[in-house]
């Protein structure tokens, strides 16, 4: 939109008023002339009310004009041109409301013997009752007067109010329209920027802009403060009041931190000049052939701790060679065995096997202590039948015949313990059968004071125990 069609519209505005003034006077006018031709003819048909209506319709219309004119004449010739000064939009709304409600006023006590201060009086309850309806609209229109009477900022600035930041477009008595960087339109109400904390860029006034960049520790900080200081100066929209300079600002892991500090005097544009900037530094650095900070990673090799539990496969071998019930076996049968032997760690208090469980496995104490319980109907539900130290051996039966758990085995310290399979037994036995009836006899001898406590009926028979195991081992 041009000049000339800006002052067009502006002069069809101010006149619309005038011309309507201009038509209801001669409404008036002529409504006048038939009162007194009607009051001649004897007749009086035509009220007082609507001649003064269409006076005051008349008045309306030029009071308008008239603010309009004033509002034109004092701020638009006045002030911009005696003191340079733009006043802002919302000063001069507030000035004009107060003139319409002064000659509103009084044209109303004029023709319509209607005093507004009655009004104001005797509405006390209404205009608390309206007043508290109207409390955010009050509390934007004296935020508003209050941010204009301060001072604070003026269209053109850039505002910074909590998490929104702009150029100012315009303000009003309800509400301030900033433009973010974005080209988003936001609408801030003023109470709302009146009870944050407000940061300013005035437009046309030198404000401060710091710019970090990385560089490589290996150059010296006089030579890179030169290059930097000389890229950053010659970016359209630095200022050239007050010098561009770098600094060191920090020591990073992998690089010297620098700052760029330039003034520029629209802050609207500082994307776009550290963009320049940024781009300006790359340029100077790769001329001079320095390189931009790389991340420096040290590395250093893993070396693990010492296993406090770690059992070696001699010492699987030599606490297997202990075992009574595998003693049958030959030292090749026995290294077969502790190959395939697995190592369990169990913590105080834990249940290494529970009475009813299937299993087909034996365990051989290799260091710590276990109580082997019995359930009853005692007030703790067991009672301990023995103790298990190293060397020591468990589950035997189950192992041999795959019959279920017989009792309970808790560890009454740490017990490091050695599980023994079917898998690892079973081979052994198919090449030599007559191992089965050797290992039986030894379980039958070790098994019989465990029995003898469960129950007084007699010992199982060894032959039945042997057609068990060669039936569970298939031989």
């Amino acid at each position: 939109m041009n000049v000339k069609t800006v002052r067009l519209a502006a002069l069809w505005r101010a006149s619309v008023p005038l011309i309507l003034s201009a038509g209801f006077f001669v409404l008036y006018r002529l409504l006048l002339l038939r009162k007194k031709a009607i009051a001649v003819n004897g007749l009086d048909d035509l009220r007082p009310t609507i001649l003064e209506v269409s006076r005051f319709l008349a008045l309306a219309a030029l009071i308008i004009f008239v603010v309009r004119l004033v509002d034109a004449v004092v701020f638009d010739l006045i002030m911009r041109r005696r003191r340079d000064v733009v006043a802002p939009q919302l000063l001069r709304q507030m000035v004009s409301i107060a003139v319409y409600l002064l000659l509103f006023a009084s044209a109303l006590k004029t023709f319509f013997d209607y005093d507004v201060r009655t009004a104001l009086t005797t509405g006390a309850v209404l205009a608390a009752v309206i007043g508290l309806a109207l409390q955010d609209t009050l509390g934007n229109l004296f935020g508003g007067i209050a941010m204009h009477m301060e001072g604070g900022f003026n269209v053109g600035d850039v505002l910074h109010s909590g998490e929104y930041v702009g150029v100012v477009e315009s303000v009003s008595w309800r509400a301030t329209r900033i433009r973010g960087f974005n080209n988003q339109a936001i609408v801030l109400p003023n109470s709302v920027i009146a009870r944050e904390r407000l940061e300013v860029f005035p437009r046309g006034r030198l404000t401060a802009r710091v710019l970090p960049v990385s560089v490589d520790y290996n150059i010296p900080p006089a030579t890179v403060i030169g290059i930097l200081s000389q890229a950053a100066a010659h970016v359209d929209g630095v200022a050239r009041d007050l010098p561009c300079f770098a600094r060191v600002a920090s020591f990073a892991d992998s690089a010297v931190i620098y700052e760029i500090k330039y003034h520029t005097r629209d802050y609207s544009e500082r994307d776009r000049m550290d963009a320049d900037i940024r781009k300006a530094v790359w340029y100077a650095l790769h001329r001079n052939k320095i390189a931009f900070a790389t991340p420096i990673r040290a590395y250093q090799q893993y070396m693990p701790p010492d296993v406090q539990h770690a059992i070696s496969a001699d010492d699987v071998r030599a606490r297997l060679s202990e075992v009574d019930v595998l003693s049958p076996l030959s030292e090749d049968g026995r290294a077969t065995i502790a190959a395939a032997t697995r190592i369990h760690f169990y913590s105080k208090g834990e249940t290494i096997l529970r009475h009813g469980a299937a299993g087909d496995s034996m365990f051989v104490v290799h260091a710590g202590t276990a109580s082997v319980r019995l359930p009853d109907d005692s007030p703790e539900g067991w009672h301990e039948v023995a103790q298990l130290g190293p060397g020591t051996v468990f589950g035997e039966m189950a192992l041999l015949t795959g019959e279920t758990r017989t009792a309970d085995v808790i560890a009454l310290t740490d017990v490091t313990a050695l599980e023994i399979g079917k898998d690892s037994l079973q081979p052994i036995l198919h090449g030599h059968p007559e191992l089965a009836s050797a290992i039986t006899a030894k379980v039958v001898h070790r098994r019989g004071h465990l029995d003898a406590i469960r129950s007084e009926e007699a010992e199982e028979e060894e032959t039945t125990i042997v057609s068990r195991v060669k039936a569970w081992f298939g031989l």
